[in-house]
Parts: C-alpha cells; sequence; structure tokens
C-alpha cells in the first residue's frame, strides 16, 4: 500500500513536470526548466512522497504526530523554497512553471493534501516544535508505564499466578485520570486520542480488567422496580378508593333506611318493605 502511494504521487508530479515543460516550448525557447525549478520539484516530489509512506506506515496505531513530524516540515520548507523561487537568469518563473500554468496544479494540490492531512490529526495541539508538548508527554509516559507493567506480566513466568488486572490497575487509573482532567482542554491530538481509546477497548475487552460500577448498577434497579411498581401502586389505591366509597354509600343507605323506619313508626303508618 506505502510503495503504491509513494509510485502514485511521484507518478503524478513527473506528469505536471512534462505539462509545463509543453506549455514552456510554446511561449519560450527552452525544452528544460532551469536547473533550480527542475531540481527543487523533484526534492518536493521525494519529500511528499516520504510524508505519504510516513503517515501510511503510522496509521494504526497511529502515530503520525510523533514520526511525521520532520518529513512534514520538508515538505512545507520545499513548498516554501518553492513560492520563493525566481530566476532572474532566466525567462522562466519558476514559482509560475511549478504552481500555477498547468491545470493539474500537482504541486499545489499535493501541498494541501499533506496541510489537510496533519490538520485531520491536529498534531498542532501535541507538539512544540518538533516535540512533545509537557501535558501530551505526560500522556505518554503513563502510557508507556503501563505497557511495561503488562508486558513484564505476560513475560514474566514468576508473575504467571498474579492478575494482570491487579498488579497494573494502578497504571492504568493514572493514565484515565490524567487523561480525564486534561482532555477538555483541546491540548491533544489523534495520537493521544488513539492511544487512549485502544488503551481501555484492551483494557476491557482483551485483559477482561473492566470493573463493574455497583453503585450504578443498584441505583438504575432501585429506579427500574420504582417504575414497574408503579402501575400496581396505582391500581391498589384506586381499589381502596373504591372500597371506601362503597362502605360509604352502604353505611348512607342504612341511616337512611332507618330514618325511614322511625318517621314511619311515630306517624302511625307501617312501611312494608
Amino acid at each position: 500500500m506505502a510503495k503504491i502511494v509513494h509510485f502514485l504521487y511521484t507518478y503524478l508530479l513527473y506528469l505536471n513536470i512534462l505539462n509545463a515543460r509543453l506549455s514552456l516550448a510554446s511561449n519560450v525557447s527552452i525544452d528544460v526548466l532551469p536547473d533550480g525549478c527542475q531540481n527543487l520539484l523533484q526534492s518536493f516530489a521525494n519529500e511528499t512522497a516520504r510524508f505519504t509512506l510516513c503517515v501510511v506506515t503510522n496509521a494504526r496505531p497511529i502515530t503520525v504526530c510523533e514520526k511525521c513530524v520532520n518529513e512534514f516540515n520538508q515538505v512545507f520548507k520545499r513548498y516554501e523554497e518553492i513560492q520563493k523561487l525566481h530566476n532572474n537568469d532566466s525567462e522562466v518563473d519558476c514559482r509560475a512553471v511549478l504552481t500555477n500554468i498547468d491545470r493539474l496544479q500537482v504541486v499545489y494540490a499535493s501541498y494541501n493534501y499533506v496541510l489537510d492531512m496533519w490538520e485531520k490529526a491536529s498534531c498542532k495541539l501535541c507538539l512544540n516544535g518538533t516535540v512533545f508538548n509537557d501535558k501530551t508527554r505526560g500522556v505518554m509516559i503513563r502510557g508507556d508505564n503501563l505497557d511495561k507493567c503488562i508486558s513484564k506480566h505476560i513475560n514474566d513466568t514468576k508473575l504467571s499466578n498474579t492478575s494482570l488486572c491487579a498488579d497494573c490497575k494502578q497504571y492504568y487509573v493514572n493514565l484515565t485520570n490524567y487523561y480525564n482532567k486534561h482532555k477538555n482542554d483541546n491540548t491533544f491530538c489523534m495520537d493521544v486520542v488513539d492511544l487512549i481509546n485502544n488503551t481501555q477497548s484492551d483494557w476491557s475487552l482483551k485483559w477482561k480488567c473492566h470493573e463493574s460500577n455497583y453503585d450504578s448498577e443498584w441505583v438504575l434497579l432501585v429506579i427500574s422496580f420504582i417504575v414497574l411498581l408503579m402501575p400496581i401502586l396505582f391500581y391498589f389505591i384506586n381499589w381502596l378508593i373504591s372500597q371506601e366509597r362503597s362502605n360509604v354509600l352502604l353505611s348512607q343507605n342504612r341511616w337512611h333506611q332507618r330514618f325511614t323506619n322511625n318517621a314511619a313508626s311515630t306517624s302511625g303508618y307501617v312501611v312494608i318493605s
């Protein structure tokens, strides 16, 4: 895959050289680019191919910002040199030839590809020049400590009967707590984000070290029980209310009947019920 990408970029850039030469041939009486233009174009092609190769080979796990910063800086440097280049001894404006004349604009498109890839990786958030900044270095150091603990536990036969989860838990908690503390500051690039995602996934799925949050589970169970119990309580309360109403009506009917009988007996009439 990396070799294919390298070949495609090199091929497209050489195709651009050919188009530029054909365009120049119809306007100026030269057959080749001046040495300064030709050499710089070749250098830019090589640096772009190296950056592409570096990105592809460091895509899993993502270590683009750490491993490809020098390649990125070289592409940026070569493009800046092209923008400043003008051969006073020649009728050819090298900058225009290399960036503006042909329709493909391969040099410009290649440079934008490099910038876009670098921006997507958010490498500026992790780097101070060509090295990691302090917060990123803090994550990497804690990640290395966890990796060393896991590797030691796997490779050392004396630790075969001990639990990896128990031995390395302090390093895992230290790493995740540090990341969670600083992640809202927008200070981490894809190198760090990918490291944390892979670490959490391995800790839970690969090493089976995930600990259930029993407090949260109990809260969820209590809430679920209450929700399920509410319909039963509703119908039970309605039944009690209906029974109470029935008792009141029955008492009222008895009292009314008794009052009617008493009234009839005092008036001399016999009430047949």
